[in-house]
C-alpha cells in the first residue's frame, strides 16, 4: 500500500494547526470590533481627564462644537437615488396627495411612494407572496417569495413585464432578501451573507456566520442594508448598536450607537448611496424615530419622529429611501390590514 511521505505529513499537519480561522465569521467580526471599542474609551477617558484638568483649573468653559451642515442637495431630474417600497403594506393606502385608495398585497401588488407622494402599484408575478421587493433605477423588480410552500423565488421583472426566476432554497432552510444591485443579489442564508450573481445563479459566501452546533436559522438581525462595500447590520438583542462592516476587508469599521436617543430597539436599517450616512428607524417609549447618522463618526444628524404613541407606534413598520445622499424619506406603515392614511417624512441632512 502507498504511504504518505513522513515529511509531507509532517508539513500538512504543521499547516493545519497554524491555519488561520477565517476572517469573516460575524462572532470575529463582533468580537474585535468590541476589543476596538473598549481601547477607544479607555483612550477617551484618559483624554477626557487630561482635557478637564488641563482647562476647568483654568475656568474656562468647553463645549463640543457641532459641524456646520452643509445645504441639502436637489433632487436630480433623473429621479431618486434609491426608490421607496413599501414591502409589507397589506390594505388599501391613501396619501395626503392621493385620496382614492390603492391596494396593496391583495392581489400580491407591492407599492411604491414616489417623491411626489403618489403611491404606484407594482404586481408581483409567479409567486404566491412576497417578503420582499426592491426597484433598481433602471426599472426592474427584484424580488423573493414562495410558491406552493415548496419552492422560494428569486424574480427579476423587467419593466416591459419579462421576467426571469430562479429557485434558490436550498434543503428547506429560509433564506432572506437583503439588497440589490443591477447585477448582485445579496441574501441571509444560515451561513451567512452571501452574494448571488442575478445572471448565472453562482453565490459566493461574503460573511460566515458561524454557530457551535450549525444552525439551520438565520442570523438574529433587527435591522441591515448593503450598499456597494458596506454592510451595516442590526445584531439581537444590542440592535440599538448597529454595526459598520468593511465587506473587502471583512472587519469592522465602527459601532453606530442610538443608545443615547432612548432607542429600545432598531426596526430598520438603509444606507445612503455613498454610504456616509445611515438612517435608523427605532423603537423608543411611546414612539417609533427615524435618525440620520454619520458613517464617518457616528455623529448624530437628525432625529424625527415617524409614529406618534397612539397605540400603534409599536405596530409598524417604517419603510426608508434616499432623495440623494442627504435626503431621506422615512414612511410609517402600519402592518394591520385595513385603510390607512400614510404621512411620509422627508429629512434633510
Amino acid at each position: 500500500m502507498d504511504r504518505i511521505p513522513s515529511s509531507v505529513e509532517v508539513a500538512v499537519r504543521s499547516a493545519g494547526k497554524n491555519r488561520l480561522p477565517y476572517a469573516g465569521e460575524l462572532p470575529d467580526i463582533y468580537r474585535r470590533a468590541r476589543r476596538r471599542r473598549t481601547r477607544r474609551r479607555a483612550a477617551v477617558a484618559f483624554t477626557a481627564v487630561a482635557v478637564a484638568a488641563g482647562l476647568v483649573g483654568g475656568g474656562l468653559a468647553v463645549r463640543q462644537q457641532r459641524p456646520d451642515i452643509q445645504p441639502a442637495v436637489a433632487v436630480t431630474p433623473t429621479g431618486p437615488a434609491q426608490r421607496l417600497i413599501l414591502t409589507m403594506a397589506s390594505g388599501a393606502f391613501t396619501t395626503a396627495q392621493q385620496t382614492d385608495p390603492i391596494q396593496l398585497r391583495g392581489d400580491l401588488a407591492v407599492g411604491e411612494l414616489t417623491p411626489e407622494g403618489k403611491i404606484v402599484p407594482h404586481p408581483v408575478s409567479g409567486t404566491d407572496d412576497t417578503s420582499k421587493a426592491i426597484l433598481l433605477p433602471d426599472g426592474r423588480m427584484v424580488s423573493l417569495g414562495p410558491v406552493a410552500g415548496r419552492e422560494m423565488l428569486l424574480s427579476v421583472e423587467q419593466p416591459g413585464g419579462d421576467l426571469v426566476q430562479r429557485d434558490i432554497q436550498q434543503d428547506h432552510e429560509p433564506v432572506a432578501l437583503v439588497a440589490a444591485t443591477g447585477t448582485t443579489a445579496y441574501l441571509w442564508r444560515p451561513p451567512g451573507l452571501v452574494e448571488h450573481d442575478l445572471a448565472g445563479g453562482l453565490e459566493r459566501l461574503v460573511i460566515q456566520s458561524m454557530s457551535d452546533p450549525p444552525s439551520r436559522t438565520l442570523p438574529a438581525l433587527d435591522g441591515s442594508d448593503v450598499v456597494g462595500d458596506r454592510l451595516v447590520t442590526a445584531e439581537s438583542p444590542r440592535s440599538c448598536r448597529p454595526l459598520l462592516l468593511d465587506l473587502r476587508s471583512l472587519s469592522a469599521l465602527r459601532e453606530l450607537p442610538v443608545t443615547g436617543l432612548g432607542c429600545r430597539k432598531v426596526i430598520g436599517l438603509r444606507l445612503s448611496p455613498s454610504t456616509g450616512r445611515v438612517a435608523v428607524a427605532y423603537q423608543k417609549k411611546g414612539a417609533v424615530r427615524v435618525a440620520v447618522l454619520s458613517t464617518e463618526d457616528g455623529t448624530i444628524l437628525a432625529d424625527r419622529p415617524a409614529a406618534t404613541a397612539d397605540g400603534a407606534a409599536g405596530q409598524v413598520i417604517v419603510d426608508m429611501a434616499w432623495l440623494d445622499e442627504r435626503n431621506v424619506r422615512a414612511v410609517a406603515v402600519p402592518s394591520a390590514p385595513g385603510a390607512h392614511l400614510l404621512k411620509p417624512i422627508t429629512i434633510a441632512t
